[in-house]
């Protein structure tokens, strides 16, 4: 079967791993119980006791002079209250409470305390204005960026702050998608709740002047692609006849363009376009056509089906998951079915490994389960421990065990490639939200405070 042309424009099964689920051994590493688990120590004869203690009185006085195991380090305190809000990325964590009142009661006063990770110091208090809740919070520099509801029917907004002070330095009716601090670039989309009105917009960091905008057609769908440090630099956009747009998200120009073959679901069931790596991957219900990022050149085609699906990254796999479980893993080069599970439904990549989650539906979920990306074969599992947080350099993945109804949550340093699991500590006292980075633990306790626990050994 050929591969659809385009015509360009110019553009202006579980495996054996007896115990590694249950490997949890306070401050070490070796195999054994659940510290929640109770341990049933043996009697030991009545003759051996008397050879035990001079044992261990002898080695109490070999060991007298050796330093104590230090005990693992407490928590940082950060003080929040019932209702305040936490948003948390690798180095910043910020608490967003009430402040003041003000004579309109449409405006709420909010108060962004901004602390650094790990230490958890407290950097700045900045206050702004806003009209409904805030759902994201991030800085650049000394840059407040702050986006929330503007009103219960969907419109969103934007505001720039100088950080520690209530100062608004620029405001855009519109939610920020990402920022590129060597560009001084902020990318934001306005999706307004009047159906086909939706906007993009790169704005200047500093001063919010608008360097571009565009308009999405009407019959149109728009996606990120090419992410390097958490910023896409180009977007795609599809309209329901075929035709594909490619942008710059610095300078907003067009960088490509061409039609291909829309497939004849698109206009009922929408437009199904995935970035992924250097590919664009186009189709529906008829399979799946892969096109360059660069230049929209035709590479391959599949027949699994791209409908009702979503696509990731997978290593050096591409994995397309159904809406309701089940994952197909295509060959990035050429599109051939390498493996398929109906069990997994997210993957997290890990050093060389996935470590993927499942549902049996009535039955309960599947262990964290460690997968070859080239061949589907499980490697191993880690029981009932959920992974945290993007991969660590080392390729462990911070993981995290808490039993229902408890408030007591364990954290470790899983190994997928070694199958071991270091626990670190416990968190004790927390509420069950939980979010790790690479070098910290951060949950909210019982008390609504937030506790930083660091992530060493």
């Amino acid at each position: 079967m050929g591969l659809p042309r385009l015509t360009h424009a110019n553009p202006g099964p579980r495996a054996h791993n007896d115990g590694v689920g249950d490997v949890l051994i306070d401050l070490g590493e070796q195999h054994g119980t659940l510290p929640s688990d109770p341990v049933t120590s043996r009697g030991r004869p009545h003759r051996f006791r008397a050879t035990l203690a001079a044992l261990s009185a002898a080695l109490l006085v070999v060991l007298g002079g050796a330093a104590a195991r230090a005990a693992p380090a407490g928590p940082v305190i950060v003080p929040a209250r019932l209702g305040d809000n936490m948003f948390v990325e690798q180095d910043r964590l910020y608490v967003v409470s009430t402040g003041p009142g003000t004579n309109d009661s449409a405006i709420q006063q909010k108060i962004i305390s901004m602390y650094a990770l790990p230490a958890g110091e407290l950097l700045s208090r900045t206050t702004v204005a806003v009209t409904g809740a805030i759902f994201q919070v991030t800085s650049v520099g000394p840059t407040v960026l702050v986006s929330y509801q503007v009103d219960t029917v969907g419109a969103e907004a934007t505001v720039a702050l100088a950080a520690g002070t209530d100062r608004a330095l620029w405001r855009a009716p519109a939610r920020l998608l990402s920022v590129s601090p060597p560009d001084g670039l902020v990318l934001l989309r306005e999706n307004s709740p009047q159906f086909g009105d939706l906007n993009w917009f790169g704005l200047d960091l500093t001063t919010g002047r608008t360097r571009w905008t565009y308009e999405q057609p009407v019959q149109g769908y728009t996606t990120p692609a090419a992410v390097t440090d958490d910023f896409p630099h180009r977007l795609i956009t599809a309209t329901t006849d075929g035709h594909i747009e490619v942008r710059d998200t610095v300078t907003g120009t067009l960088v490509t363009e061409g039609d291909a073959t829309a497939p004849s679901g698109w206009s009922r069931r929408g437009i199904t376009v995935w970035p992924t790596g250097d590919l664009v991957l186009v189709g529906g219900l008829g399979g799946i056509t892969a096109y360059t990022l660069a230049g929209l050149v035709p590479r391959w085609h599949s027949t699994v089906e791209l409908s009702g699906r979503w696509v990731q990254d997978c290593l050096d796999a591409i994995c397309v998951f159904g809406y309701r479980g089940g994952v197909q893993a295509l060959d990035p080069g050429t599109g051939r079915l390498r493996w398929a599970e109906k069990r997994w439904t997210t993957a997290v990549e890990a050093g060389r490994y996935l470590m993927v989650n499942g549902s049996e539906g009535l039955e309960g979920s599947y262990p964290l389960a460690v997968v070859e990306p080239g061949t589907g074969a499980v490697h191993g599992d880690f029981g009932a421990w959920r992974a945290a947080g993007p991969p660590r350099a080392d390729g462990t993945v911070v993981g995290l065990r808490q039993r229902i109804g408890d408030d007591v949550v364990f954290y470790a340093l899983l190994d997928p490639a070694r199958l071991t699991v270091r626990v670190l500590g416990t968190a004790t006292t927390v509420s069950g939200d939980c979010q790790a980075t690479t070098d910290v633990l951060v949950c909210r306790r019982i008390d609504a405070a937030v506790a930083i626990w660091p992530l060493t050994e």
